[in-house]
């Protein structure tokens, strides 16, 4: 999961701060979140695809697969996929893949978002 989830939430984090206008802007609300966050996600999960198409590859393959390919590194395994298969294998899956994030990505900022405004108020009262 490190493999593509580790450069997907950095893509995702960076570009929703880019988005939402970084430490500028004061305020997001839930609906500019929701928007920016369905985008962020979902370039990062596009971006990302050839390392979980990758990872999916590895815990799937044979044991003589395994054998064959344990010297191979990660860069060397996509470049193989792309040669034998075509580049367009490397997005296999992406449609859904991104249309999932996207869904995830706006309720999670939205959330985010709403939440930061509640909790900012409840400190203002006090």
């Amino acid at each position: 999961h490190v493999l593509y989830g580790f450069p997907a939430d950095i893509i995702k984090f960076v570009a929703y701060d880019y988005l939402s206008g970084g430490k500028g802007k004061s305020s997001v609300s839930p609906g500019e979140g929701a928007v920016y966050g369905a985008l962020s996600t979902g370039v990062a999960q596009l971006v990302t695809t050839p390392l979980d198409v990758l990872r999916n590859r590895i815990m799937a393959a044979s044991k003589e697969e395994q054998d064959r390919d344990v010297k191979l590194s990660y860069v060397d395994r996509l470049a193989k996929i792309a040669k034998e298969e075509g580049v367009g294998e490397l997005f296999a899956g992406t449609t859904p893949r991104v249309a999932k994030a996207m869904l995830s990505g706006a309720i999670q900022f939205a959330t985010y978002e709403e939440t930061k405004q509640k909790i900012g108020q409840f400190f203002i009262k006090k």
